[in-house]
């Protein structure tokens, strides 16, 4: 296992300040904003693919589409004064003539990069111009003595902006430099790394981060697989742990008072699915070990409820409840429909998150330590050491893949052994569910409430946006509501999709203040009181990013525009029709998108189009995503794992075999506390 400081920490658990070059300190935020705040999330920073950087003295159209690093005299530069132009540098490499095409470059960067008549080294892509001249479009561009170090093997990293490849690079090398000074003791078995060819950890980021070779397909990446296999076991192992812990969970008693009074108050009845989800986990909390089970159901299916059922079985034996969301729209959602209910039951729900301060804050904090709260919902602001509960007996984590094992495991903390319910409307499909939650009791929704109609989806030319505006019109003036999705806050010249202000904007000049603009880069308070305003009628158009994704829930909403449909997967274009159909009403989506369309492209809209079964989707999702494409430009969220991503076909002939491996190794694991330790942390 790691060794341990004297303060009982590795180095690798420190700051991610560490291995950051002094001259990349100002960007300190980005970069831990982007791989996380310590060294070892930035050995996790897992590249997306390896480019070769072909050394050549004497370039050739043989090299035509190839990556080159070379060295360029230049002749003269035809510099363009109008910014969004490209300029052009002319230079020689031996008898070829090269065009170097600079977008985006201001005049003085130029003259002073590109001196003429002096010799540079560029790295980039070789191309063709519409002359026939060999030509670079952008390329790096660096002194001649670092041309060794500019050629070879080069991974391709995830960036934000602000952020280079050479910047990521930077850090990943002080990491890397950090850790071979770490004595590590092998944790996995001799025989287990025998029989699946595995390297060792510290081998295994080693060669992931300096390749000696182009392996771009994980099934037959050793080195990959190695710290795949290591975060799902540490994932198992941890779960398994708190589990085997908590031996004697609280013994909840059959008294069904208050779920018999909900039951006469909701205005509609619980489906089959919903009542045999309620059995299983009413059995759970009854058999006096600490339930941990997965409530799994598609959007729309009544997950709310159930987890509100569960609620008041456990409050009517005494103890209290605590319901953790991921965004505070979801959370603020979630207190007013359980507070409404809350209120005829005589019951006590408070709501926690970063906006309540001062003295209400220490209201909430004293009600929930002397046990006058029966429920309290919040987002992370209720896992802060200064919450503490009087009895917790049941800890509810929505949408749980957006929260880490070790965020989970601060809000189990709050209590001795409470029972935890984990609920998530992401469709996995089923087979891929009880693989990687192999330690943990799965239930599932698979069937919507029965006063639900079929969501009408149709896929639209943007050509005929004047055409749905015009429609929008009679939609509204009948009191429905409308949500817009646009995937970019702002214009941008790299992508180009439309952008929220700029909808916004145009949908003005018809609907004046009947619309309203939603995105992530708002004030929290600002965004409450919008979502309130949309919620009340007071704006009738929500244009909105993909914020809105996770578990909105307004009624009269019935149509539900996706704006350049075609750059969202499936899952989330499944996710976002599900913000509508609500209600009784009939519930249109209408998908955007543009004319030039690629073959997946038409075929998921085609798709999502034709079902509405969330799980039969996911399971379409995967067939049709490829290894290094990034579907959707998410503006919210997080993956589930730093390692892989799970929709990867790639990854489906092998995550199976490590996770009946993995099944096996947790059950039986011994694990003392200081390795337990470095799985959480890992």
């Amino acid at each position: 296992m790691l060794e341990l400081q004297e303060n009982g920490e590795s180095m690798i658990f420190d700051s991610i300040e560490l291995c950051i070059p002094r001259y990349y300190q100002s960007r300190e935020k980005l970069f831990k904003n982007l791989m996380g705040k310590r060294i070892i999330d930035a050995l996790l920073h897992m590249p997306l693919y390896t480019i070769e950087k072909k050394k050549t003295d004497q370039i050739s159209k043989n090299d035509i589409g190839k990556i080159i690093t070379t060295k360029v005299r230049i002749n003269c530069i035809d510099i363009n004064l109008h910014y969004s132009s490209p300029s052009i540098i002319y230079g020689k490499n031996g008898s070829e003539i090269i065009e170097i095409v600079l977008f985006n470059y201001p005049k003085k960067y130029i003259k002073s990069t590109y001196p003429i008549g002096q010799e540079i080294g560029i790295s980039g892509k070789l191309t063709v111009s519409s002359s026939g001249s060999l030509q670079f479009i952008n390329p790096e561009k660096f002194v001649i003595s670092r041309i060794n170090e500019c050629s070879g093997l080069f991974n391709i990293y995830p960036l934000t902006n602000g952020l280079t490849q050479n910047a990521i690079y930077s850090v990943i090398k002080g990491a890397m430099a950090i850790l071979e000074q770490e004595p590590i003791e092998e944790w996995l078995s001799e025989k287990l790394l025998k029989k699946n060819g595995f390297p060792s950890f510290k081998d295994a980021l080693r060669n992931i981060h300096f390749p000696k070779a182009i392996i771009n397909n994980p099934q037959y990446n050793p080195y990959l697989q190695r710290v795949v296999f290591d975060e799902l076991l540490a994932e198992q192992v941890t779960m398994h742990f708190l589990n085997r812990r908590m031996q004697n969970g609280y013994t909840i008693s059959d008294n069904r008072r208050y779920i018999e009074k909900l039951l006469e108050l909701l205005p509609f009845p619980l489906t089959t699915s919903q009542n045999k989800v309620i059995s299983e986990i009413l059995r759970d909390l009854q058999s006096g070990f600490p339930m941990l089970r997965l409530l799994q159901g598609d959007v729309g299916s009544g997950k709310t409820i159930v987890a509100l059922i569960s609620a008041l079985y456990v409050i009517e034996s005494g103890f209290q409840c605590a319901l953790l969301a991921p965004i505070e729209i979801l959370a603020r959602q979630h207190y007013q429909k359980i507070q409404k209910y809350f209120a005829q039951l005589g019951l006590s729900a408070e709501l926690l998150t970063s906006n309540e301060k001062g003295k209400r804050r220490s209201q909430i904090l004293d009600a929930v330590a002397s046990g006058k709260v029966n429920l309290l919902i919040g987002t992370h602001a209720i896992i802060t050491e200064k919450v503490v509960f009087h009895n917790l007996g049941l800890a509810i984590i929505d949408e749980q893949h957006r929260f880490g094992v070790n965020q989970r495991k601060q809000l189990v903390n709050k209590g001795i052994t409470p029972h935890v319910l984990s609920m998530t409307a992401t469709p996995i499909p089923r087979t891929m569910v009880m693989l990687l939650y192999g330690d943990i009791d799965v239930s599932a929704i698979t069937e919507k409430p029965a006063n639900r109609k079929e969501i009408l989806t149709r896929s639209i030319s943007m050509k005929r946006i004047p055409e749905i505006v015009e429609r929008l019109k009679n939609i509204i003036n009948s009191g429905q509501k409308v949500y817009w999705i646009c995937p970019l806050i702002e214009d941008s010249e790299k992508l180009r999709y439309t952008c929220v202000t700029n909808r916004f904007e145009f949908l003005q000049k018809y609907f004046y203040d009947e619309v309203s603009m939603l995105h992530g880069k708002m004030k929290t308070s600002e965004k409450e009181s919008i979502f309130e305003n949309f919620k009340n009628g007071n704006c009738k158009i929500l244009i909105s990013t993909t914020v809105i994704e996770v578990g909105v829930d307004v009624p009269e909403a019935t149509v539900m525009i996706i704006e350049n449909a075609e750059k969202f997967g499936l899952s989330q274009l499944h996710q976002l029709r599900g913000r509508v159909g609500r209600g009784t009403q009939q519930s249109y989506c209408l998908l955007l998108f543009d004319e030039n369309l690629s073959n997946v492209a038409k075929r998921r809209l085609q798709i999502i189009c034709n079902s509405s079964d969330g799980f039969k989707i996911a399971e379409q999702d995967l067939k049709l995503r490829g290894g290094g494409d990034v579907i959707g430009v998410r503006q919210s969220g997080e993956k589930m794992y730093k390692t892989f991503d799970i929709n990867k076909p790639e990854l489906q002939e092998i995550l199976p075999k490590f996770l009946d491996q993995i099944s096996q190794i947790s059950s039986n694991y011994d694990v003392n506390s200081e390795l337990l330790e470095v799985f959480q942390k890992l």
